[in-house]
């Protein structure tokens, strides 16, 4: 592959849950490369399918996460995952209407790719400290109901 995608402790927001799921999104990008270099046309379709829904549902549980915490900028953030969801909803129509499917999982795996690397640095940064309180708060407040109850 031309362009390496992995993870990197740069990518850290320090939610463990969220780093978690954004390094599955990294797993994915492997795996899509071991299907390339296998030939496997009908496992790479079913793991670029696997990356896009996956990636789908991570956003919607980041939103989750933002709405408990009442992050400001939650409207625009869902703006910025509804056109990510768009654009990957086409990957899978093309996937669906019989586009070769190795050459489109490269560009899957680029695309995708290039856009949660930079949307991690760039605008998952802003909500950090917003649901680190928030999930601070509710642990905090889980705890002291268990103590004190």
């Amino acid at each position: 592959m031309s362009i390496t995608i992995d993870w990197s402790k740069e990518y850290e927001t320090g939610i463990e849950i969220i780093d978690e799921q954004h390094r599955r999104l990294f797993e994915y990008f492997t795996e899509i490369d071991r299907c390339v270099e296998s030939g496997d046309a009908e496992k790479v379709s079913e793991v670029a399918r696997g990356l896009i829904h996956y990636a789908i549902s991570h956003n919607s549980f980041e939103e989750s996460l933002m709405e408990k915490a009442q992050y400001e900028m939650l409207d625009a953030h869902r703006k910025t995952h509804a056109s990510f969801a768009e654009r990957a909803e086409g990957y899978v129509k093309k996937l669906d209407s019989g586009v070769e499917p190795m050459k489109l999982a490269r560009e899957i795996r680029v695309d995708i790719g290039l856009w949660l690397i930079n949307h991690i640095k760039r605008e998952d940064k802003h909500y950090v400290a917003s649901v680190k309180k928030s999930l601070d708060q509710s642990f905090v407040s889980r705890m002291l109901g268990k103590i004190f109850g």
